[in-house]
């Protein structure tokens, strides 16, 4: 996960505000951009809606060979 695109993406917006969109807590959603959780694949439709964004871009990671 790459930390600065998550917060470029993130604008403005709190991560709060991010997180209640993707119905997890602030703290999850931290740990998350912190590079401390991953993206759940079950999430991935969730992070690519919120952030108007395809998850290769929001982590890239997953899909390098």
């Amino acid at each position: 996960m790459r930390r600065i695109t998550m917060i470029k993406l993130r604008g403005n917006r709190s991560q709060k505000e991010i997180a209640e969109k993707l119905g997890i807590s602030q703290q999850h959603y931290s740990n998350i951009e912190l590079g401390k959780r991953g993206i759940k694949p079950k999430m991935f439709k969730k992070f690519e809606s919120v952030f108007n964004t395809s998850i290769k871009e929001l982590a890239p990671d997953i899909f390098l060979k």
